[in-house]
């Protein structure tokens, strides 16, 4: 092949990635948007029906919930159907879903949509990693990985603005609908995307299932210890994010007396570093094929500044500083995180390794804040941040046992 020839194939190559990537990056956008859309409107729905919080509270567990417990069934799917149907299929029952909160004529009725709302998000992590695995080329999955993990933090960032600008306007029920109508028309550009998402992923996923060298059961590929230790990985990566969203202002207030306003500023450098660190990671994850390596050092150094932010009363810019240094850290582990788990996912099993590896993230979203809440009750303030150091630690020692195990052949471009 000439070096012209080569050179305009290379850059139809990167059309096509940036193509890929902008389209399920959309859809995750949605995803994280429509997770923070309803809590900031809890206080006009509560108006409304006359509800008490407690009861509220329990629209966003049952739609974490069922997003959990769906999602290695979700991944399952994926393996099977082809991703870009099931994304486009998760996505549209999400939006619809979440029309129908905005529309049913009782509160009871927001249950039902809400667990419907879950099962709908439980398809982006295998379906989205299923497609970037199988259509990205080698050298940018890495950055692939970061530009769709920082598509759902905007996705949480743009939520509260527009909700509450748009109940201001009109009402929530408003806010809401508009808000499924847009993630309908992201539905509609994922279905017209399908043939650019799909490309010759099944026929080659075939293939692999269908070789006798690497033929597996429906479940064996689930017990492999590559894809437990994954499990554990991010059960352990949920404490910090709970923790630091949900307890930090209760933590430093009561060791330190730190206003409320200086957490939630430093608590926005810390997300702001952490969007930042994604994309460093992104392009570190390219060129080092020791992704453990990289997320070991990055989680080392995020366990040692929380451990800092909870022994030392640091003045205010002091304390965005360290937590956006932190966050950047933690950041860059994200995309090289991803990469081991794609490196212990089969070519023909990538979505269901994928669905119960996050599945992971959201049981240890389950079980962390009442255990960080013991502590505070207790009056062990000063333990809840070396928990969560310690957490970190045990993701390094995970991420050890993961380099030690053998890969499967994955799915290359």
């Amino acid at each position: 092949m000439s070096i012209a020839a080569a050179t305009g194939q290379e850059s139809s190559d990167l059309a096509r990635d940036i193509q890929v990537v902008g389209t399920i990056s959309l859809a995750h956008f949605f995803s994280h948007f429509y997770q923070f859309s309803l809590p900031f409107l809890f206080p006009l729905i509560r108006a409304e029906y006359g509800v008490d919080f407690a009861e509220l509270g329990l629209l966003v567990t049952i739609f974490y919930g069922c997003s959990g417990l769906a999602q290695t069934a979700a991944g399952f799917l994926v393996d099977r159907l082809g991703p870009p149907r099931i994304l486009a299929g998760g996505l549209g029952l999400l939006a619809a879903s979440m029309a129908a909160v905005a529309l049913v004529p009782a509160f009871w009725m927001m249950f039902p949509a809400a667990a419907l709302a879950g099962i709908g998000n439980s398809v982006f992590h295998p379906a989205d990693y299923s497609i970037m695995s199988h259509r990205i080329g080698a050298g940018r999955v890495g950055k692939a990985f970061a530009v769709h993990a920082v598509s759902g933090t905007l996705g949480y960032a743009a939520a509260p603005v527009a909700m509450v600008s748009l109940a201001e306007a009109t009402s929530w029920h408003w806010a809401l609908l508009t808000g499924a109508l847009a993630g309908g028309a992201a539905c509609l550009v994922v279905v017209a995307r399908q043939k650019l998402l799909r490309g010759d992923a099944p026929a080659r996923a075939r293939a692999v299932s269908g070789s006798a060298a690497t033929h597996v059961s429906a479940f064996a590929a689930l017990r492999q210890p590559a894809v437990l230790l994954c499990f554990s990985f991010f059960l352990l990566m949920a404490v910090p994010s709970v923790g630091m969203s949900g307890f930090l202002a209760t933590v430093l207030q009561r060791l330190f007396a730190t206003p409320i306003a200086t957490t939630a500023a430093a608590l926005t450098a810390y997300l702001a570093g952490s969007a930042l660190g994604v994309l460093l990671g992104g392009v570190l994850a390219d060129r080092m094929r020791r992704h453990e390596r990289i997320v070991m050092a990055s989680v080392a150094c995020s366990a040692a500044l929380f451990l800092a932010v909870g022994l030392v009363g640091f003045p205010p810019l002091a304390l965005g500083a360290v937590l956006a240094v932190a966050g950047c850290s933690a950041g860059i582990a994200t995309p090289s995180r991803d990469m081991l788990v794609r490196a212990a996912a089969a070519a023909s099993a990538t979505g269901k390794v994928f669905g119960f590896a996050y599945s992971g993230f959201d049981l240890g979203s389950a079980l962390a804040p009442p255990c960080l809440g013991f502590l505070l009750d207790r009056g062990l303030t000063q333990w809840v941040m070396p928990v969560i150091a310690t957490s970190l630690l045990l993701v390094i020692i995970s991420a050890l046992n993961l380099a030690g195990q053998p890969r499967p052949a994955t799915a290359s471009p």
